[in-house]
């Protein structure tokens, strides 16, 4: 089967965020099932195995199409993605779209342009699916309170691959991180994340000693090194900018908890790749963590913006380690070589 999916954005190797490395896990994963893979965007980054990635404008969207056994489109609100659905139509082309998450709190896009794009462009996408992806059943709801319809809709989770992760906790030799806790976080610098919140957490007593490490690049660097020197806490937060996956395992290893206190998330894969990579996790009590932090058996969340509340989290959840029960579930209900048959067969279904 010839599958051709479809992203605005695609760097999943260099930083590029949670959606790209989901398409690049799940495109993996189908090849390994017989599939011959294409990625499309307009500027990704070079893959040529074991699928292909290609750069495509949206005028040449069209011929990609033409060779597709099926489509999936990729991302919320995206004009890339709604030209694709318009051309897959026009083709008689079946496609599946996944949004991955929609991001009502964060800056861009004018809160009445959303709303009107919600009911136009988003629900055709939606509506003239063979079917679409959620992550977790919170965007059911979402889509209802909308009007956009759900019968077509299909709950799979992002995941991962497991022969991917290189587990942290069998390399004991990894350097250790500076702090008592090392704090790791790992994802693009954007407010939506709200590292603001963990720098403020720096300050409170449970983490005198505290040290945070940011991996990863994004608009709002300079903000949050200003806010870090005007907290007193610069020594003690340490901006690694983009570092490779080899790299990251190896401050996994060398860290004491990960920390992700974002206000929104569609379901976050870097929490499966910390708790499979056996370190602690502390995280926002937000429905796109929640999903993960059930099926793991954990409670380390905090309500968003509760400072005092993450620090104390964070000084907690260094001491503790993640258990076999935890890896087992995690990887049972969130990695590729056990989900990505259920994606296929909903592709053979569109075809057919």
């Amino acid at each position: 089967m010839r599958v051709l999916h479809v992203h605005k954005d695609f760097e999943p190797l260099t930083g590029g965020g949670g959606t790209a490395r989901h398409i690049h896990g799940l495109a993996r994963a189908l090849t390994g099932l017989g599939c011959e893979v294409r990625v499309v965007a307009p500027a990704p980054e070079a893959v040529s195995t074991p699928y292909v990635s290609l750069a495509c404008p949206p005028a040449g969207l069209g011929a990609h199409i033409d060779w597709a056994d099926v489509v999936h489109i990729h991302g919320a609100r995206s004009t890339y993605a709604a030209i694709a659905s318009v051309l897959c139509r026009r083709r008689s082309k079946e496609w599946l779209y996944t949004p991955h998450a929609y991001y009502d709190g964060e800056g861009g896009r004018d809160p009445m342009v959303k709303a009107v794009w919600d009911r136009t462009a988003e629900h055709h996408l939606v509506k003239r699916s063979s079917a679409t992806i959620l992550l977790t059943e919170v965007w059911r709801d979402w889509y209802r309170a909308r009007g956009i319809p759900v019968d077509r809709t299909v709950i799979i989770p992002n995941c991962v691959l497991l022969s991917d992760l290189s587990i942290a906790a069998a390399a004991p030799d990894a350097p250790r991180l500076a702090g008592s806790p090392a704090i790791l976080s790992v994802g693009r610098l954007d407010p939506v994340k709200r590292l603001r919140d963990v720098i403020a957490a720096l300050t409170e007593p449970e983490l005198a000693s505290g040290h945070l490490h940011l991996v990863g690049k994004g608009s709002e660097r300079a903000s949050l090194e200003a806010l870090a020197a005007r907290l007193g806490v610069g020594d003690r937060v340490t901006f690694h900018g983009f570092v490779d996956d080899a790299g990251v395992t190896g401050m996994i290893g060398g860290a004491d908890v990960f920390v992700l206190a974002s206000e929104q998330e569609g379901l976050p894969t870097v929490l499966l790749e910390m708790l499979i990579s056996r370190l602690p996790v502390v995280c926002s009590r937000i429905p796109g963590n929640l999903a993960i932090m059930d099926v793991a058996g954990l409670d380390t969340t905090h309500d968003v913006g509760d400072v005092p509340a993450l620090a104390r989290q964070l000084a907690a959840a260094s001491a503790t380690t993640v258990t076999d029960a935890t890896v087992a579930a995690v990887e049972n209900a969130f990695t590729w070589e056990r989900r990505a048959s259920e994606i296929l067969a909903l592709y053979r279904a569109a075809a057919a």
